[in-house]
């Protein structure tokens, strides 16, 4: 029987990082906080990986569902917003994340859910304008930024005002559009930390 590797839902190349993230550090690798707050990151990410969904009594499929994708979401966002802290970014400077073409793909796939139009508009009105602009952008087929569209979504649902079948949405759309949002993370983060550990593998082998 094949043993689990350890490092089976920790962000890509962690192993790298646990052997040499005391000696030299993380900063060789190119992240800009301590280890610990690292640690947090990853334990952050871990239980986002690990989610399987929630279950409900009395509540109907599609609502069960809608909910289990928004705790997904806020689970998700948590990780991404504390990997933001560990490379140095904030929200308002994310979009250098993506190359022009990995946004119009993204927003355009958002664009194309059933009902992410109806989602996104009912949700305009619970948030701050900092999500709001980027919302009404999305919403005119302009170039947004997609991860503001993930923070508005758990935003609103953290602080209690997004609930799992808004009116006036399909019933499918907030776990459909959800479950979209958590990929789009999980790849980003994935090829972020995957890169600096590469970069940091390939400096190692360079002859002195």
């Amino acid at each position: 029987m094949k043993i689990p590797s350890p490092y089976r839902s920790y962000p890509p190349c962690w192993e790298t990082l646990d052997s040499f993230a005391l000696v030299p550090g993380p900063g060789y690798m190119g992240f800009v906080v301590t280890l610990s707050q690292l640690n947090r990151f990853a334990a952050r990410y871990r239980a986002a990986k690990c989610f399987s969904g929630v279950t409900f009594d009395e509540l109907t499929r599609t609502t069960s569902d809608g909910y289990s994708a928004l705790v997904h979401l806020l689970l998700t966002y948590s990780a991404f917003e504390h990997f933001l802290r560990c490379i140095g970014l904030e929200l308002r400077n994310s979009n250098a994340l993506l190359s022009q073409d990995e946004r119009d793909r993204a927003l355009g796939k958002l664009r194309s859910l059933t009902g992410s139009d109806d989602f996104f508009r009912a949700l305009r009105q619970h948030l701050e304008p900092r999500y709001q602009r980027h919302v009404d952008i999305f919403r005119s087929q302009g170039a947004c930024n997609p991860l503001y569209l993930a923070a508005a979504v758990r935003h609103a649902f953290a602080h209690g005002h997004l609930a799992a079948s808004p009116q006036g949405v399909p019933q499918e759309t907030v776990g459909t559009v959800c479950r979209y949002l958590c990929r789009v993370l999980f790849w980003l983060m994935d090829r972020e930390f995957r890169s600096r550990i590469e970069a940091f593998e390939a400096e190692l082998e360079v002859p002195a």
